[in-house]
Formats: structure tokens, C-alpha cells, sequence
């Protein structure tokens, strides 16, 4: 069915747009047959063990790229995946628009400020993107939020209309 990419620096609130967003579209009368499933990037390396540990860009990549495989796997399966990771590399966004599926991208962004807040009460663990890694942002994302200027549910709202107007 589709992928719905929610990408963005850490701190930017995608793992909590992402949760709304996958909630949604489960309770809609019509969800998909084969259900709605959100990849979360932390969750993903948690469950990669040890291959999901590094955080170097190339570790970063191949993380990435195995995101982007369990979404595209359960798309082609006729589900929705709605993925929220950093993965900010230009590769991955074109394997994704290349892969046949219905590939929407959203980057959702906020003030440096509002994500270092977010950020002091976690833990970071190695190089961060944007950082000491550079980031590269989406070249033409479908849809781009500002995570700082809305609640979380009205992003998923904007996100959620954006993404049903291409479908009618």
C-alpha cells in the first residue's frame, strides 16, 4: 500500500508523529488488509542487537537501508508502513521513490534550540547527523513540518491530509 518516510535531525519530534499518524490510519474503517506498522529508528537498532549498535555514518546507512526494506516489504505486502528515523541520506531517499511502492517523504523540522530541549533528558550515543555527521536533507520532500510551530496532532493531521490527496 504505502510508506510514509518521517524523517528529520533527532529531536525533531518524529517518533511521536510517526505514533500518531499509525494510530490513525489502524482505526480507519479502511486500513489496510494487512495492517499498519510503524518502524521507529531506535526501536529497529534495538532489535538489530549488535549490527545496529554503530552509529558512523556507514553504520547509520546500513541501518537505513534495513529500515527501508522492512517498510518496503510490508508495503508491497499491502499494508502501511509509517516509518520515523533520522536517515538523512540521499541514497536511501532514492532506493525509496525507485522501489514501486507509494513512497510519501515528510521532513519535519524544528528550531536547533526546541531539539537540544528535547534532547537533554536522552541519552545520545555517538556521532549525531547534523552534527559531526552532515546531514542530507530530503531534496524534494513531499511535505515538510515544523514540529515547533504545531502540536503533535495537529502534524499528523496536515501530514494525513497531504498524504489522502494524492490518493483521490
Amino acid at each position: 500500500m504505502s510508506v510514509l518516510w518521517i524523517t528529520g535531525l533527532a529531536g525533531a519530534g518524529k517518533t511521536t508523529l510517526a505514533a500518531l499518524v499509525a494510530a490513525v490510519i489502524g482505526s480507519d474503517a479502511a486500513a489496510p488488509a494487512a495492517g499498519v506498522r510503524h518502524f521507529d529508528g531506535d526501536a529497529v537498532r534495538r532489535e538489530l542487537g549488535e549490527l545496529g549498535r554503530g552509529y558512523t555514518r556507514e553504520q547509520r546507512l546500513a541501518v537505513a537501508r534495513h529500515i527501508a526494506g522492512l517498510a518496503i516489504a510490508h508495503s508491497r505486502r499491502g499494508g502501511c508502513a509509517v516509518v520515523s528515523t533520522i536517515s538523512l541520506f540521499h541514497t536511501v531517499h532514492a532506493h525509496n521513490r525507485a522501489a514501486g511502492v507509494d513512497y510519501f517523504e515528510v521532513l519535519l523540522d524544528c528550531a536547533g534550540e526546541t531539539r537540544e530541549q528535547r534532547l537533554a533528558a536522552r541519552g545520545l550515543q555517538g556521532p549525531r547527523v547534523g552534527a559531526e555527521i552532515a546531514a542530507e536533507f530530503p531534496l524534494a520532500p513531499h511535505l515538510r513540518l515544523d514540529s515547533g510551530r504545531a502540536t503533535p496532532p495537529r502534524l499528523a493531521q496536515q501530514l494525513l491530509q497531504a498524504w489522502r490527496r494524492r490518493h483521490v
